[in-house]
């Protein structure tokens, strides 16, 4: 009988895991681990709650802890190499599934996440092999699946991609996920198959609010490729009303992180930054998500001198880890930033590059909201090129209110917040312009599209890159692109985007005014 109490508290915990009460199941682990001393399952649990809430090094003691008691714990192994590949630390990552495929070439879960790690690194060939050889071991292995269909999108071998996303749902209905990126893939018309497919499923009532918003924002994005917009902007808006309940999300924390930097950059001169022992140089892409920043990176990335690295989150983490305090920026401590600490995370920032390509002079970083971080990349990075790129505000706001994203723009999904957080991103822009003057590029989306050559030639004259036609035709270009501009960025340039909020005027109208004012 005590034996089954356990069995059952164990599943509970196990249930709590998987519905996100992480401390609960921490501490509750522990008080059965009083019971159940050095057990690795109950241990690998706790291991596995850390590295959810981020305490990655917690996370990693408590796995190696495992490796003592059992010393060949391929699981152990596997969530070592998930810790290390989260907190950017390739070669342990690569060392520790390695060990695991040791003990064990065909564990289908530690093949997947090397795949993973070569996907992150770019390396896609690596990449697809490693989800072709799970899902030959276990012809069932969604996640591989799901996986090799996003290398494919990233490539731009969209067909393929969906093969494998359609692999997905036949394995399992329920992965909005897989719904989600295939209308990214899909012209559709009124009669498509999947448009009712994807409403029928909307409607059942085991699909949480997560999942409903994956369907909502696909059915937007359905109807409003045959011009339904105004069921396009009910799917729309219901998606974000859903998405929105999903996140725990304050404006007031990215606002105050707003005031702070501009605290402390109205008075700081630049011309006391820090020099740079490397080199190389790094082309920042920054403004707004969906404001033309995929495009540009592809363009650039189309040069010969240039490896574009995409969306990266190196210079976020760099700043959260040394600049921050309890979750709030420290002005005391962009203060006290020296020499030898500005020299020691220039390091590890170009050793982030090199990861990716170690022999090339010029690397893109396309994250947009480093536009948060300009004043910090100048102090860490004098040598940096930064290109800002702009678009229409209206075109803007509907693109980032039509979209779901994976990362962290939870601004997003309400008017109000997008409002507040447009007006600050334009305050911000306002003094790292003021500041920093003609060391900033504007590189204007609806310019590019009306007089490309030129534009493409200017953008490259700042990078200090000489004219190649290959830029021209950026979208033959085969890098990897992970961002929701994966498709649009492989095509020549198009006007069909250009003052596109026209259709959503009347559903929009409140926030267009607002945005009209600032």
């Amino acid at each position: 009988m005590e034996k089954d109490k356990i069995k059952d508290k164990i599943q509970l915990l196990v249930n709590h895991y998987n519905a996100g009460n992480l401390h609960y199941v921490i501490k509750e682990t522990e008080k059965l681990l009083i019971k159940l001393p050095n057990n690795i399952f109950l241990i690998n649990l706790i291991g596995s709650s850390y590295q959810r809430l981020g305490d990655h090094k917690t996370a990693i003691n408590t796995f190696l802890h495992i490796l003592n008691l059992d010393n060949k714990n391929i699981a152990a192994y596997n969530n070592l190499g998930n810790t290390f590949k989260t907190i950017r630390n390739f070669e342990e990552a690569k060392k520790n599934y390695e060990k695991a495929l040791e003990i064990n070439p065909e564990f289908v879960n530690t093949i997947t996440n090397y795949g993973n790690l070569f996907f992150e690194l770019n390396k896609y060939e690596n990449a697809i092999e490693n989800f072709k050889k799970a899902i030959k071991i276990d012809s069932k292995a969604m996640q591989a699946y799901y996986n090799l269909g996003l290398v494919y999108q990233s490539i731009g071998q969209f067909e393929k991609a969906l093969e494998n996303f359609e692999k997905v749902l036949q394995l399992d209905q329920n992965n909005t996920n897989a719904d989600k990126i295939i209308s990214r893939l899909t012209k559709y018309s009124k009669d498509h198959p999947h448009i009712k497919k994807m409403e029928e499923k909307l409607h059942k009532s085991n699909l949480n609010n997560l999942q409903k918003s994956h369907l909502c924002f696909s059915l937007g994005k359905a109807y409003e490729d045959f011009d339904d917009f105004n069921n396009s902007f009910k799917y729309i808006k219901l998606g974000n009303d859903y998405k929105r309940n999903t996140i725990k999300y304050d404006l007031k924390d990215d606002l105050k992180t707003f005031r702070k930097l501009k605290e402390f950059f109205l008075k700081y001169k630049f011309k006391s930054n820090f020099t740079v022992s490397n080199n190389k140089t790094v082309i920042f892409i920054i403004g707004l998500p969906r404001s033309g920043t995929s495009l540009i990176e592809q363009i650039i990335s189309s040069h010969s001198k240039v490896y574009g690295c995409g969306e990266l989150d190196y210079i976020t983490r760099i700043v959260s880890e040394n600049f921050f305090d309890k979750n709030v920026l420290s002005i005391s401590k962009l203060n006290n930033l020296d020499q030898i600490t500005a020299e020691k995370l220039q390091k590890k920032y170009f050793s982030f590059l090199e990861e990716f390509s170690s022999n090339s002079q010029f690397y893109t970083d396309k994250a947009p909201l480093n536009f948060i971080w300009v004043g910090i990349i100048k102090i860490l990075l004098p040598n940096s090129k930064i290109i800002h790129c702009k678009r229409n505000p209206k075109d803007n706001i509907l693109s980032l209110y039509k979209n779901d994203f994976d990362d962290r723009l939870n601004f997003t999904y309400n008017f109000n917040d997008l409002t507040e957080f447009y007006k600050e991103y334009l305050n911000l822009m306002s003094l790292w312009k003021t500041t920093l003057n003609d060391e900033i590029y504007d590189a204007t989306y609806e310019n590019f599209i009306s007089n490309p050559e030129d534009e493409i030639k200017n953008l490259l004259n700042f990078c200090e890159l000489n004219f190649e036609k290959e830029c021209l035709n950026f979208y033959e270009n085969k890098r990897p692109i992970k961002t929701v501009s994966a498709v649009q960025a492989r095509q020549p340039l198009y006007n069909k985007s250009v003052n596109s909020y026209k259709n959503y005027e009347n559903y929009m109208k409140d926030i267009f005014q607002k945005i009209d004012k600032l």
